[in-house]
């Protein structure tokens, strides 16, 4: 098992609401990683999946488009 604590801040859409990833559970190659993240809105920490959240658009790091305002 392997506990990792990103350095960057990594900004995640869950099932409740956009949240900050705070650390991340490895439990091996057969099983899914697990999630430890702090919702914006609540302060609430839960526990997700790979399989439950997505990363938000960030445009510096090529997620998401550029939008042109009046087109």
């Amino acid at each position: 098992m392997l506990i990792y604590e990103p350095q960057q801040s990594l900004e995640v859409l869950t099932p409740k609401g956009i949240g900050r990833v705070w650390l991340i559970t490895d439990y091996g190659v057969q099983t899914e990683k697990l999630f430890v993240v702090i919702i914006n809105d609540t302060g609430e920490i839960w526990e997700f999946s790979n399989k439950d959240i997505k990363a938000t658009n960030n445009l510096t790091m090529g997620r998401g488009k550029w939008v042109k305002e009046g087109i």
